[in-house]
């Protein structure tokens, strides 16, 4: 585990629910990714970028997911990534990818709603 950290540090990220509005496979990145485009709301929307490539694009498309949004901007071979997508390990990861699933938010959340 890593060491503990203070509150503020946990509270001064913005996660948000966010919904999958596209997912396409990017190319020329170090590992397989998905380029997600993220409807936040009223917070407009994001793009991230992901090893979400196990996961078929029917299953991404339309659902809730957990986004951190204030990370600032992430070069990731020619993709910007607006926001980080929370995952967890994706159990077919191939040897070195961290291929990941990512964490949905229940059907109930409203799109841009804080994440607590």
């Amino acid at each position: 585990m890593k060491p503990d950290v203070p509150y503020s540090t946990f509270d001064s990220l913005e996660l948000r629910v966010a919904r999958v509005l596209s997912a396409t496979p990017t190319e020329g990145t170090r590992s397989p990714s998905v380029e997600l485009v993220l409807d936040l709301g009223p917070l407009g929307e994001r793009r991230s970028v992901g090893q979400f490539a196990l996961v078929p694009e029917s299953e991404l498309v339309g659902r809730k997911v957990v986004a951190c949004c204030n990370l600032g901007v992430r070069k990731i071979g020619r993709y910007r990534s607006e926001a980080l997508t929370m995952g967890t390990d994706h159990p077919e990861s191939p040897e070195g990818q961290s291929q990941a699933i990512p964490l949905y938010a229940h059907p109930d959340a409203v799109v841009g709603d804080r994440i607590y």
